[in-house]
């Protein structure tokens, strides 16, 4: 196997690339019909997210503000809508399910071969690289990602390791030419909509740094610590400058989210529980959240505390104290840190890169530090293999000696007893659930780990023959039971389903109509995602997405979000409401429809979309205007409390919404003047204009937006036209423009 990757070096991206297709096979090709990946953030905001958007860009409307969701939310803020990645482009032009199946599928290919150029670049042989791809791309911790439906994150974790081989490259070079690979794969990396993940880059860029310096010839540390610092900044900078299309508007919307001003607590949502290190070793210890009848019965968020590797990554670990090389040296780091920073505030590590980085606490999961610790792993495998291959019998006996005396026996005796112990509870318990039938899963996983744990042994054991025909065998076996052991922790949490649009949807459709002036309410309990709306086309006042404006929380605190009769959804405008079961003690409601189980209502005294106040108070202090708005005694409809003072008439007078479409509403006004209230989210980058003359924009009611208008016939013109993305997309085109020329002028140098 080494001599045919030696001879054709081209292969070991083909194999990694065909280990990929066998392992996402019934994501790619599934056998029903209509069977998509059903990961729940697929399901409920990227499905939708990437369906609007390709609609948009069809119907020829730039897709720069989702009307759809809460009372309106910026596409260009949010980096789960990658709109300037390349690959989003593809999605947007085929059908958008099976098109991000294969985007996945691209990456975890990207992923598992840049990992094994990491692997390579510390002096591992092709084979020892292949398995380092494996277990980084389709292990445990990938297939947590998936059945998550941690779109972004997952398109990211395919560039990290390139932006590994990146960096290590730009230390080994002394040409201004060797910091363009690292710009360009963290420039599109950032693009690719998931920032926090490039933080962990960060990290073992640092460890890296620390490694180059480390090893550097005594009395030039000094100057590889200079040269490594500057290049990484250089690198960073000029990814940011790649990036900005991205980074520039999604830094204003999380300055106005509720990430803002988060604290430790916040960052430290989502630590690793100590229990779940348990399945580093044994998978499904806790029960798999895609197998009934109990599922996942340990801490909540599986997908967060889910890396496992495989039990010969593991046990590279100890093997690793008994080679002294130290090229390990730069791996054992990555899992120490990862470890410890993924146990979050406990481990001490959290707070102080908390307290140097700016920032950092806007960042929860702190869980996610297991990347690190996989990218380890991978690593000391890879090195672990070349080792025994390079290594003569006589080597190999006295490093794989413990393992195969000591280590594994104990384990394999210790996971088949408990494993006899669990099933013995079983069969001696009354069988009062769900503990009787938790300990024969608890059972069955103890033994499938020990099966795997006896594989691992018998490879080893091969590699300590003297029989050239059985050490022949050796280096097949060993890659057999990693890419099984790595493939068991992934498989049962990779599941494909149905993922057409949920019916109460489909029901919206023929049962409410695209009113321009009329929103919607999902009532609980769901029976759909909250985002279907964006693919609809109904406007609806809730939403699913991470990045939420902290305005319009603070907004939702004036009622209860799920009585379509409170003040808050009377304020928002709700025509229409959508439910799962019949509606009670809803008097201003009739129903309209039925379909699909689902039940559809219109409200007989809307409140409007828009409207002119003559009652204009000013009040900063949001807190005030939500008590005064929750107010009985308050007429919402003639007051308004604006953040600013504004020199307007208080005649009133009436607002008619003409047009409403994305990017653009259109009102026309009548009557004595005032200030004209829209129902819409107010955000940086809408205009306002009153027969063509800019006017200033204020914020009403904590949330909405409000414009002065005189007396007479008017028409009012919002636009989006958002700065910061128009300014960053600018600037990363002139960025990535030099990138290209700059490669142009090095390759012709080279």
């Amino acid at each position: 196997m080494e001599n045919a990757f030696e001879r054709r070096p081209w292969l070991l991206p083909v194999v990694l690339a065909a280990l990929v297709l066998v392992l996402l096979r019934p994501a790619l090709v599934p056998l029903q019909p209509g069977d998509r990946l059903n990961g729940k953030d697929l399901l409920d905001m990227f499905y939708p997210l990437n369906q609007a958007t390709g609609q948009m860009i069809r119907a020829g409307t730039l897709p720069l503000w989702n009307p759809h969701q809460f009372i309106g939310h910026p596409f260009v803020g949010n980096p789960h809508a990658a709109l300037l990645y390349p690959g989003t482009w593809f999605v947007w032009l085929t059908d958008t399910q099976r098109a991000m199946a294969l985007m996945l599928a691209l990456h975890t290919w990207l992923g598992a071969w840049g990992m094994a150029r990491v692997a390579r670049s510390f002096g591992s042989t092709y084979s020892g690289a292949l398995l380092a791809g494996v277990i980084y791309a389709t292990s445990g911790w990938a297939g947590a990602r998936y059945y998550a439906g941690h779109y972004n994150l997952m398109l990211v974790a395919g560039w990290v390791p390139w932006g590994i081989v990146a960096y290590r490259h730009a230390l080994h070079s002394r040409t201004w030419h060797a910091l363009l690979p690292g710009i360009g794969v963290l420039g599109i990396a950032l693009l690719a909509g998931y920032p926090p993940l490039l933080i962990y880059l960060a990290l073992a860029w640092v460890l890296l740094w620390l490694y180059h310096t480390a090893t550097a010839p005594e009395g030039e540390r000094r100057r590889a610590a200079w040269h490594g610092a500057w290049k990484a900044v250089a690198t960073g900078a000029g990814a940011l400058i790649l990036g900005a299309g991205m980074a520039l508007p999604a830094a204003e919307l999380g300055r106005l989210s509720v990430r803002e001003g988060a604290g430790l607590g916040f960052a430290n949502l989502y630590a690793l529980p100590p229990a779940n290190l348990l399945t580093l070793v044994v998978p499904g210890l806790f029960g798999n959240p895609q197998t009934g009848p109990y599922y996942y019965w340990g801490a909540d968020f599986v997908e967060e505390y889910t890396a496992y590797a495989g039990l010969l990554p593991l046990l590279a670990i100890p093997l690793a104290f008994r080679r002294a090389r130290r090229e390990n040296l730069y791996f054992l780091a990555l899992i120490a840190f990862g470890a410890i920073y993924s146990v979050g505030i406990e481990g001490g590590l959290m707070p102080v890169v908390a307290h140097w980085v700016p920032g950092w606490t806007s960042f929860r999961v702190p869980a996610r530090g297991l990347l690190l610790v996989v990218i380890g792993l991978a690593g000391l495998a890879a090195l672990l293999v070349t080792q025994l291959q390079r290594a003569t019998v006589e080597e190999r006996i006295a490093l794989l000696r413990p393992a195969l005396r000591v280590w594994l026996p104990v384990l394999i005796a210790l996971l088949f007893a408990l494993a006899i112990f669990f099933t013995g509870w079983y069969a001696a318990s009354s069988h009062v659930e769900p503990m009787p039938l938790r300990a024969y899963l608890v059972a069955g996983a103890l033994a499938l780990a020990g099966v795997f744990a006896l594989g691992v042994w018998a490879a080893l054991w091969l590699w300590t023959q003297p029989d050239p025909a059985l050490g022949r065998w050796a280096l097949a076996l060993t890659a057999a039971f990693v890419i099984l052991d790595a493939w068991h922790g992934a498989t049962p949490l990779i599941k494909v389903g149905p993922a057409s649009e949920a019916p109460i949807w489909t029901g919206a459709r023929a049962n409410i109509p695209l009113d321009d002036a009329g929103r919607v309410l999902e009532r609980l309990p769901w029976g759909g995602p909250v985002n279907g709306a964006s693919v609809t086309g109904h406007y609806h006042v809730l939403g699913y997405d991470p990045l939420l404006i902290a305005s319009f929380d603070k907004f939702q605190q004036l009622g209860d979000s799920d009585d379509p009769e409170s003040r808050l959804n009377t304020l928002l405008g709700v025509r229409y409401v959508l439910a799962t079961e019949p509606l009670d003690n809803a008097d201003h409601y009739k129903l309209i429809g039925i379909a699909y189980d689902s039940f559809y209502y219109e409200r007989t005294d809307p409140f409007p979309r828009a409207w002119i106040a003559a009652d204009v108070r000013v009040e900063p202090d949001d807190g005030a205007v939500l008590a005064q708005l929750a107010d009985p005694a308050t007429d919402l409809r003639a007051t308004v409390f604006l953040d600013r003072a504004l020199d307007c008439p208080a005649g009133g007078g009436e607002a008619e919404i003409v047009s409403y479409e994305a990017n653009e509403v259109r009102i026309e006004t009548t009557g004595a003047g005032g200030v004209l209230v829209l129902s819409d989210q107010f955000y940086p980058g809408w205009r306002a204009e009153v027969d063509g003359e800019r006017m200033e924009i204020a914020r009403a009611d904590v949330a909405l937006r409000a414009v002065c208008v005189p007396p007479g016939e008017h028409t009012v013109t919002f636009t989006y036209r958002p700065t910061s993305f128009f300014a960053g997309a600018a600037i990363s085109a002139a960025g990535w423009a030099l990138w290209a020329a700059a490669g142009v002028v090095a390759l012709r140098r080279r």
